[in-house]
């Protein structure tokens, strides 16, 4: 998996709480990080903002989409 953009149910998966938190907590990221409406959080904004290792982060969320791709 390569991409750059983090989505709420990559949140669902890394914190286990629900879709709609995860789509609040994305919200309010964007309003941190002083984004306009239409541009996206990306994984890296996320794990520095929230103090995660964009390493591990990476590697749980290609082992997820790898075991539910088959």
């Amino acid at each position: 998996m390569y991409r750059i953009v983090i989505y709420p149910s990559d949140i669902v998966i890394l914190t286990g709480k629900s879709e709609s938190y995860a789509r609040k907590e994305i919200q309010n990221l964007k309003k941190e990080l002083d984004k306009k409406p239409c541009q996206k959080v990306t994984i890296k904004e996320y794990c520095e903002y929230y103090g995660f290792d964009l390493k591990e982060v990476t590697e749980v969320l290609s082992k997820f989409e790898i075991k539910h791709a088959s």
